[in-house]
């Protein structure tokens, strides 16, 4: 049976919104394509983690797995966000793709499990259990888990949070500012908000913290899962993933000039 035809957006302002965001993912994936294929890669190897890790019949890591599941369902709508323009609503996605990641890591290396499931799981019991919660789970905490095992990764994965947490993630200058027109006819200075933008530069910069969040949350998942992630050639993966992100955005000068053709998005 055929998927049934949907009638065009109607005229009002939402769905005149809706639709010029669904039009401009699929023009900057037309307008950036070695970005577009290195995404497709880094979703594969997202799938790819799941298949190897499916079936897992250790019920304590039951919440890691969950939570490994939310961080791809994060990152692909943080891509979403970014290949539409709406390049700073992306960025407090793609945070929650490492924390998505980190959460996961500190479940796993419970040395007394399941008491960091428990924890998690009865946050809403009462004001205690949410602030017993809070704590466990802080940045601060999960971070420190992260560390303890791969200092090298942990680092990246927190200049690419702290990045996502300035440009959108938090309400802070540079979020706002970033993504702002303005305007002087010489009787008036006038500012505006721009929800969708149409500067390649802001597309493409929030695409390639997603590839970054991305890589740091799959080389989080191999500390969980170090065997699987060999036997089945994960590691090589995400590797290519890494030479994939240095050729495709090489410096910010190189963005710069590549994007100058990009600019009728």
């Amino acid at each position: 049976m055929a998927d049934p035809v949907l009638p065009a957006w109607e005229g009002d302002p939402l769905s005149r919104f809706l639709s010029d965001a669904q039009r401009n993912e699929r023009v900057s994936s037309l307008k950036m394509p070695d970005v577009y294929a290195l995404l497709q890669r880094v979703h594969v190897t997202f799938q790819q983690v799941g298949a190897i890790t499916e079936k897992e019949n250790n019920s304590s890591l039951l919440p890691t797995l969950f939570l490994m599941a939310r961080a791809h369902a994060a990152w692909l709508a943080a891509v979403r966000l970014g290949l539409s323009a709406q390049t700073v609503e992306a960025y407090p996605v793609v945070r929650v793709v490492i924390e998505d990641a980190w959460y996961a890591l500190h479940l796993a290396k419970d040395p007394s499990p399941p008491a960091r499931v428990e924890v998690w799981l009865n946050r809403d019991d009462d004001a205690a259990a949410e602030a017993q919660c809070a704590a466990e789970f802080s940045i601060k905490n999960v971070r420190r888990t992260h560390a303890a095992l791969d200092p090298t990764t942990e680092a990246v994965c927190h200049t690419v949070y702290k990045r996502t947490i300035g440009l959108g993630g938090h309400p802070n200058e540079r979020g706002v500012l970033t993504a702002m027109t303005r305007t002087d006819t010489g009787e008036a200075l006038t500012f505006g908000a721009v929800y969708l933008t149409n500067d390649p530069v802001l597309i493409a910069a929030v695409l390639k913290t997603a590839v970054e969040a991305a890589v740091g949350a799959l080389k989080t998942f191999r500390l969980i899962f170090p065997e699987r992630f060999t036997i089945m050639g994960v590691d090589g993966d995400v590797e290519k993933l890494v030479g994939g992100l240095n050729a495709v955005f090489k410096t910010v000068r190189d963005l710069r000039h590549r994007c100058r053709e990009w600019r009728d998005i």
